[in-house]
C-alpha cells in the first residue's frame, strides 16, 4: 500500500510540474476555443443552420397544416427540407434506414367539432420521432414546441380565422442552439479528454523507457498495484485538466454548459477513465512506445473528424454514420449537447452512461488479463 501510494503521488508530482504537459493539455484547448469560437461565430449563427430533413405526417387534418402554414412560413423554408408521407410506419421505417433524415414530425388532431368556424389550428398535438442524441433533433423540437405553443395561445385569444401565421422564432431560439463558442468549449474539452489517452500509455511505456519495469516484475512487490495507482494518478491529473477547461470556459469566456454542471463532471470523470484505459490496452496490445502513440493520435483525429469536433459534417453514409454512433468521443459529445439544449431526453444521458461503463469494463478485464500474462521480454526491447 506504501508503494502504491509513493506511485500515485510520484506521477501526479511529474505530470504538475511539467510545463510542455501543461501546455498542451490546459493551455492549448483554452486558447483554441477563444481563438475557434470568435473565428468561426458567423458560422453558428442561426441563419447559417444548415437545413434538415424531415418527413411529415398529418393524421386527419384539414385543412393540412403544411399546405397552409407551414410551406409559406419563412423560419420554416430556411431551416428544414420537409417531406410528406401518409403513412406513419413508413416514414419510421424510412428514417431508421437513411441517415438523411433527422426526425419523423407528425401532426395529430385531439379535438373537433363541426362548427362552421372550426380550425386544425391549435387543436393539434405535435409528436417528433428522431434519432437519439441529434443535437439538430433537439433543436428541431425546440422550433415545433415553440410552434405548437403559439398556435395553442393564440387560439385562446383570437378566432381560427384571424390567427396571425407569421412567428417571430428569432429571440425565442436563443439558448436552444450553441454559439461557436459553446460548441468548440464542448468538443475541445471531449478531443482532449481522447490525447489524455497518452497517459495511459505512460503507465506502461515510462517503465520500459526508464529501464525500470524489469526491476518492477522482479520485485517482491506486486506490479499490478504500482500499475494501478500510477493510471489512477494518471485519471485524476486528466480529469482536473478537463474540469478546469469547462469551469474556465464558462465563468471566463461564458459558454453555456447549463446548470447541471454535476452532470457534466461525472460523465468526464467516466470518460476519463475510458481515456487513461484506451492508453493502456493500446500499450500492452502495440508493445512499443512509437507505435503507440502513432495510434492513439490516429484514432483521436479521425474520431474527433467523424465526431464534428473540427468542423460540423453532415454524414450521408450509412456505414460511416454506423461508426460514428458508437465511437466513445461522438457519445459523449452528443451527451453534453443533449443536457445542455435538450435536457428532457434524460434518458439517451443514461444510456451513454451504461455505454461508456461497460466499455470501460471490458477494457480494464483486458488489460487485467494481458498484465497478468505479460512476459519481461515484450518490454525490455
Amino acid at each position: 500500500m506504501r508503494a502504491a501510494v509513493k506511485a500515485f503521488l510520484y506521477t501526479l508530482k511529474e505530470n504538475a510540474i511539467s510545463i510542455p504537459l501543461l501546455s498542451i493539455m490546459l493551455i492549448f484547448p483554452i486558447i483554441m476555443i477563444f481563438i475557434l469560437g470568435n473565428a468561426l461565430s458567423g458560422y453558428f449563427k442561426q441563419a447559417n443552420i444548415p437545413k434538415m430533413n424531415i418527413i411529415i405526417i398529418e393524421e386527419n387534418l384539414k385543412p393540412s397544416i403544411y399546405d397552409t402554414v407551414l410551406k409559406y412560413d419563412k423560419t420554416f423554408l430556411k431551416l428544414f427540407n420537409a417531406e410528406i408521407l401518409s403513412s406513419k410506419s413508413a416514414a419510421l421505417k424510412k428514417l431508421s434506414a437513411s441517415n438523411k433524415y433527422i426526425a419523423v414530425v407528425t401532426f395529430k388532431e385531439y379535438q373537433r367539432n363541426n362548427h362552421s368556424n372550426y380550425s386544425s389550428f391549435g387543436n393539434f398535438d405535435i409528436e417528433i420521432t428522431s434519432k437519439e442524441g441529434s443535437q439538430e433533433a433537439g433543436f428541431l423540437k425546440v422550433y415545433f414546441n415553440i410552434y405548437s405553443n403559439y398556435y395553442k395561445f393564440a387560439r385562446s385569444i383570437y378566432s381560427p380565422s384571424d390567427i396571425p401565421k407569421s412567428i417571430d422564432f428569432e429571440s425565442a431560439f436563443s439558448g436552444h442552439f450553441p454559439r461557436a463558442l459553446d460548441y468548440y468549449a464542448v468538443a475541445m474539452v471531449v478531443m482532449m479528454a481522447l490525447y489524455g489517452s497518452f497517459g495511459g500509455i505512460a503507465v506502461i511505456e515510462e517503465e520500459r523507457k526508464q529501464n525500470t519495469l524489469i526491476r518492477l516484475f522482479a520485485s517482491p512487490r506486486n506490479p499490478q498495484i504500482i500499475f494501478v495507482s500510477k493510471a489512477f494518478a494518471q485519471m485524476v491529473f486528466l480529469y482536473i485538466q478537463l474540469c478546469l477547461i469547462v469551469l474556465f470556459s464558462k465563468y471566463i469566456y461564458r459558454a453555456n454548459w447549463s446548470e447541471n454542471l454535476w452532470l457534466i463532471f461525472l460523465l468526464l470523470f467516466i470518460y476519463s477513465i475510458f481515456a487513461i484505459l484506451l492508453g493502456i490496452i493500446i500499450a500492452l496490445f502495440s508493445k512499443n512506445y512509437i507505435l503507440s502513440n502513432v495510434i492513439v493520435s490516429s484514432f483521436a483525429v479521425i474520431s474527433t473528424f467523424l465526431a464534428g469536433g473540427y468542423v460540423r459534417i453532415d454524414i450521408s453514409t450509412k456505414f460511416l454514420s454506423s461508426v460514428r454512433d458508437i465511437l466513445p468521443n461522438y457519445a459523449v459529445q452528443s451527451a453534453f449537447f443533449t443536457i445542455i439544449y435538450n435536457p428532457s431526453e434524460i434518458a439517451y444521458v443514461k444510456n451513454i452512461f451504461v455505454y461508456l461503463t461497460l466499455l470501460c469494463l471490458i477494457i480494464a478485464s483486458i488489460c487485467i488479463l494481458l498484465m497478468r500474462k505479460v512476459k519481461l521480454w515484450q518490454f525490455s526491447r
